[in-house]
């Protein structure tokens, strides 16, 4: 009888140690998920009445302002750095990347067989055309010549013409008098310049009457042309020839030099010479002028210019300016003003699912722990219960 009480007894102990242990370990469990959903949860204040419920809304939510303030400042102080993104910019793999990226691209385009026209409209979603683009390009020539002839065609020449210029083109004159001369004396020699001298002679009399004509019959046979030819060579030869042509072009030079182009060309047409000239231009630039024509038929032309000469030219030109502005670049970025917006924009209940999404084999093990913790607890009240009361 005695045995059977100590078995009741000690199952009745049993039961209520392993009954405060289940509770403790309930207790814990429940208390920290409880708590790990007190994060998120609620995620707007609770009120009963006027009153609002203490832990409402929960932390993450109560502190979102000033989680985004600081996690605004832990990417710009730590994480986005200039040192960091110039490290990556400026990496020697990435560079080469772009590099052998462009090369690829300009190849594919050089032995395309569509028109330069028909891919710039699949880029541009049908926003372009060649006509579009040989008009605004005369057009903005046009506007530029206009205004650059507004700006100088009513002011003398020598106020506005480069003085190296003015120097140089006064330093041709004695040049310029040199060949005038030569080619004078060529002429003069010539089978040509003979000719047109007896010509010239025979006229001279045939213009003077019955009497001028009958001199010039008799001087026919007599070589005047030959003299006359001998007395312009030594004309030409002549210092003297050399300084007075020298100096009526310096003179002229002087008149000109002084002049504006209104004056130099009272009836010039402005604008239709522009026109004509800017038209003229389009057809000679590269690529405009090959607008409508198969990509593979010409812009091999222009591979190695792009890939060796401008390719080169644009990195290191780019590398310059955003090393020399990197810093004030991001600071204008606000990268602090972005990540604070965004936090503060980014719904809570998705944040939630995220977090225990990435630590739900985490979040798990410490409800675990917190019941093994719990029903620690209850064991060692239960042996407190038991060998104590």
């Amino acid at each position: 009888m005695v045995q059977i009480l100590l078995r009741v007894m000690l199952m009745q102990t049993i039961t209520v140690i392993l009954m405060m242990i289940l509770i403790g370990a309930f207790i814990g469990g429940l208390t920290n998920l409880i708590a790990i959903r007190m994060l998120f949860r609620p995620f707007k204040p609770v009120y009963i009445g006027r009153w609002k419920l203490p832990f409402t809304p929960g932390l993450i939510p109560k502190r979102r302002d000033e989680i985004a303030v600081q996690l605004g400042s832990l990417v710009t102080g730590h994480l986005i750095t200039v040192e960091g993104v110039r490290s990556k910019l400026f990496d020697e793999t990435l560079l080469e990347e772009v590099r052998t990226w462009f090369r690829r691209k300009v190849k594919e385009i050089s032995s395309s067989e569509e028109t330069l026209e028909g891919w710039w409209y699949s880029q541009s979603g049908g926003n372009w055309s060649s006509e579009d683009t040989r008009t605004r390009f005369t057009g903005a020539v046009t506007r530029s010549i206009l205004k650059t002839a507004d700006e100088y065609k009513s002011t003398p020449l020598d106020e506005w013409l480069p003085k190296p210029l003015l120097v140089q083109s006064r330093a041709k004159i004695p040049e310029i008098t040199s060949t005038i001369l030569q080619k004078g004396r060529e002429y003069v020699r010539s089978p040509e310049g003979k000719q047109k001298i007896e010509e010239m002679v025979n006229r001279y009399f045939s213009t003077k009457g019955s009497f001028g004509g009958m001199v010039g019959r008799m001087v026919s046979n007599i070589p005047v042309s030959g003299r006359i030819q001998y007395e312009l060579l030594r004309l030409l030869e002549d210092e003297k020839a050399r300084e007075f042509i020298e100096t009526q072009l310096m003179k002229e030079w002087n008149s000109v030099k002084g002049k504006s182009l209104d004056e130099l060309l009272p009836d010039f047409n402005w604008e239709k010479r522009a026109e004509q000239l800017a038209q003229e231009v389009a057809r000679k630039v590269p690529v405009l002028s090959e607008w409508d024509q198969p990509l593979g038929e010409w812009a091999h032309r222009y591979e190695s210019r792009l890939t060796d000469t401008l390719m080169p030219a644009v990195l290191e030109t780019l590398s310059a300016i955003i090393e020399r502005n990197l810093q004030r670049m991001l600071l204008n970025l606000k990268i602090d003003e972005i990540v604070r917006d965004q936090v503060n924009s980014f719904p809570l209940p998705r944040l939630e699912q995220i977090i225990l999404s990435i630590a739900k084999q985490e979040l798990k093990m410490i409800t675990l722990f917190g019941a093994v913790i719990g029903g620690s607890v209850g064991l060692v009240q239960g042996l407190i219960v038991l060998f104590v009361l």
